[in-house]
Formats: C-alpha cells, structure tokens, sequence
C-alpha cells in the first residue's frame, strides 16, 4: 500500500509542477500565458522544445545558435517582435547547423535567421555530443520510461517534494520544477531568463564566473571545449558554408554572429600557443566565409567593441541581455537588416536610454 502512495504522489508532484507535461502542452499553456516560464530539472531537452517551438509559431525571425544566443529577445526587434522565435540551445555543432538547413527546415522558412557560430564547432577535438534529428524527435512524459527517470530523481530530491507540496496550493506560472524552485527558465520567445540573482547597486557589480568548472580553467588547462587545434576545420567549415549556401538558396537572410567572451578567456585564445592559431584562423575564415555568400556577421566576441566590460557576462561565455542589444544595434548598421526589421532601431535605442537598463537586465517595456 504504502509504494503505491508514494508512487502517486510523486506522479501528482511531476504532473502538477509540469515536469512531465509534454512539449505540445507546454508550448500551448505558453502561449496562452505569455509570462509563464518552462524549465525542467531532469532533462531540459533542449533541442525538442525549440524546435516544436519552430514548427508551432513558424517565425519569420529566428534565432539559432548554442546556449550563448539565448538572451535575444523577442522585444528587441520592433515591429516584428511577435513574429520572433528564439531558438538558441537547439544547435551545438556545425552539423546542426547543416542538418537544420539542409533537412529541417525545408517549409519553416525564416525570412531573418540570426546565426550564433562558436570557436569549438570548427575543432575537431570536440566532437559532437548529440544528433540534431535523434534529439528533435524526443517529447516528454509519454513513455513509461520518462516516469521511471523522473521519479529516480525525485527519489534523490526529496526537498522538492516537499516544496511542492508547500506551493501545490499557490497559483504559479512556472512550468518545471527547476522554473518553479529557481524562477529561470524559457519565456514564450524561446529566450532564457538567468536564474542568478541580478545586484542590488552599482557598486556590488563585478564579473564572477559561474560555470564549474570556470571558463578560464578550461581554456588554460585545454580542455573541455578547448583542446589544442592548430586551424579551423575544414570538414566543418565545408557543413557550414552547405548550410549558409542552403539558407541562400531560400532568400533566407542569415545574420552571423560570433558570441563573446570574457577578457580573461578572450586574452587567453589569443596569446596561449594551443589556442592561438585556431583562435586567428576562426577569426578570419568564419566572416570572410559568411561574405563570401554577401550575409552580415557581427563579432562581439570582445564586450569592449561595445562599450561594456565583462560586468556584462554571468560566466566567461555567457553575456546577458544589455549586450545582445548592443549586438541587435550593430546588426541594424546593415541596410538589409534594418529593412527586414522595422521599429527594431527604436525599441532598442529606447531600452539603451532607459535608466532601468543595468549591465544585464534591459528594459523592454511591458
């Protein structure tokens, strides 16, 4: 008798948290609740829910890119913010990037897709970790055994079970169990809300970075996303230029973006003998690459560009949404761009004027 409770009462706490609503679920209750935010503790799934996100709102403004173009937002771009999806997180490697051209993307045609490239897709050292199609076909909740998983991890975390219980009777617009206990998570627009708390005054801001372990480690010890490479590769610079010829072929106006880095880590590709080549030839070759096909691409891989420091990163990879407004700005310094995204001039200058706008937070307006 008393497994049988148990069993139900987790169900009831995975159930009613979201944590195992399926994706169609989610994007539906998101839709209709425009601040609700989506973020499991078990599995993020990252791939699948930005690329039902896709398919469900069919945007012709896209983001696509790795974790590090998530802070796009859907209001920095004017009169085409509600045609904005972002799907930063559903692509991790070159061939991501080539199978969403050549594969995925036959009919949900963008007419504006902003491209986040990293330094790591073109090592061959790193090998990619996932399969776009593999990944993009997964759901949530609908197999027996996403129960079992998800129940396994509830059992090691029993303080959630307690805090949903505690929260069961509080209206919450949080989807997941990691959304609800944290307050981050994925708002409609595909963008990511940081769930580290955001300094009280001026004077506490300062660059800490939170990853585990630190960039600058990875970076100096070679490793992680940072093994020695002496150049680009040419393998993976050939599925790109695939990919960006692909997107060309369907009037696609690809925007490139290289994402930025700390000055530590940023000092650290440049001058260290097992970075540096690399470091100079994916410089080089990605935006003559991206000319070559006649598409914009900013670097903003050094925050200084733009004015900021690295007060504007939460880790030594990660910038928050202050920056990628001064990135949509310099994006907009491209006629092609600015046409295709009318009002964006506007919206953004108006959230760079505003003295509620701080080194990571922007004001959007409501």
């Amino acid at each position: 008798m008393l497994p049988a409770v148990l069993l139900l009462a987790g169900e009831a706490v995975l159930l009613g948290s979201g944590e195992l609503w399926p994706l169609g679920r989610v994007l539906a209750y998101q839709a209709s609740h425009r601040d609700a935010r989506y973020l499991r503790a078990v599995d993020q799934v990252f791939y699948a829910y930005k690329y039902r996100g896709i398919t469900a709102k069919r945007p012709s403004v896209l983001v696509a890119g790795s974790s590090r173009t998530m802070k796009f937002r859907a209001r920095m771009f004017g009169d085409r913010a509600n045609a904005f999806f972002n799907a930063g997180g559903l692509l991790n490697s070159a061939r991501d990037v080539r199978d969403l051209a050549e594969v995925l993307l036959p009919r949900e045609r963008p007419s504006v897709l902003i491209l986040g490239i990293d330094l790591w897709w073109l090592n061959d050292g790193v090998a990619p970790v996932y399969s776009l199609p593999d990944e993009i076909a997964k759901d949530v909740g609908l197999s027996v055994d996403d129960h079992i998983v998800a129940l396994r991890w509830l059992a090691r975390h029993p303080r959630s079970i307690a805090l949903e219980a505690a929260s069961a009777w509080r209206p919450s617009d949080a989807i997941g169990i990691e959304a609800r206990e944290r307050g981050g998570g994925f708002r409609d627009d595909g963008s990511y809300v940081v769930r580290v708390a955001v300094p009280a005054s001026a004077d506490a801001w300062r660059f800490v970075d939170r990853e585990e372990p630190p960039i600058i480690d990875r970076v100096t010890r070679a490793i992680a996303n940072f093994p020695p490479a002496d150049a680009v590769s040419e393998a993976r610079l050939a599925a790109l230029d695939a990919a960006l010829t692909a997107f060309e072929s369907r009037h696609v106006l690809v925007v490139g973006y290289l994402p930025p880095f700390s000055s530590a880590v940023l000092a650290a590709l440049r001058s260290d003998a097992r970075h540096a080549r690399l470091w100079a030839d994916f410089e080089c070759r990605v935006p003559a690459l991206f000319r070559r096909h006649r598409f914009p691409l900013v670097d903003a891989s050094d925050v200084t560009r733009f004015g900021m420091d690295d007060r504007a990163m939460s880790d030594g990879i990660h910038a928050e949404e202050t920056f990628h407004l001064h990135v949509v700005e310099a994006m907009l310094g491209d006629e092609r761009v600015r046409a295709a995204l009318p009002g964006a001039d506007a919206s953004v200058a108006r959230a760079l004027s505003s003295p509620r706008t701080n080194f990571w937070q922007a004001d959007l307006g409501s």
